[in-house]
């Protein structure tokens, strides 16, 4: 096997990794669209310029492969920006009061709970 093969290997694996532990870690608070829009402009152009321009135009290999490890760590920025967002849909409202309705339902609810706790007894 090639070395530049096993590097290509190695980069693509690492692409994965760093694409899950992106996927993982908790959302940026001050997500923004600009920030979202430079990372899809991120995965999108780069990877398949590279790709298409190294079957299109013939280059160096030392060319080649240096844009494509470029290519390859502006994908993972590019994916690390999209999936830092902040996935809740409450505009940035903190989730910390409870639901209006909620203390009266866990009220209801515990006083059933009750009554269907004490044994019944039958005469």
């Amino acid at each position: 096997m090639r070395p530049l093969f096993l590097f290509d290997l190695a980069l693509g694996i690492a692409l994965i990794a760093t694409i899950a532990s992106a996927a993982r870690r908790p959302p940026i608070a001050t997500e923004t669209r600009c920030r979202r829009l430079l990372g899809w402009v991120l995965v999108l152009i780069p990877l398949p310029l590279v790709v298409a321009c190294r079957l299109v135009v013939p280059t160096s290999e030392a060319a080649s492969e240096g844009a494509f490890v470029l290519a390859v760590v502006a994908f993972g920025v590019g994916a690390m920006l999209i999936l830092a967002r902040d996935d809740g849909e409450d505009d940035g409202r903190a989730d910390a009061d409870p639901a209006p309705w909620w203390p009266e339902f866990e009220q209801q609810f515990r006083a059933y709970a009750r009554r269907q706790s004490r044994p019944r007894v039958r005469i």
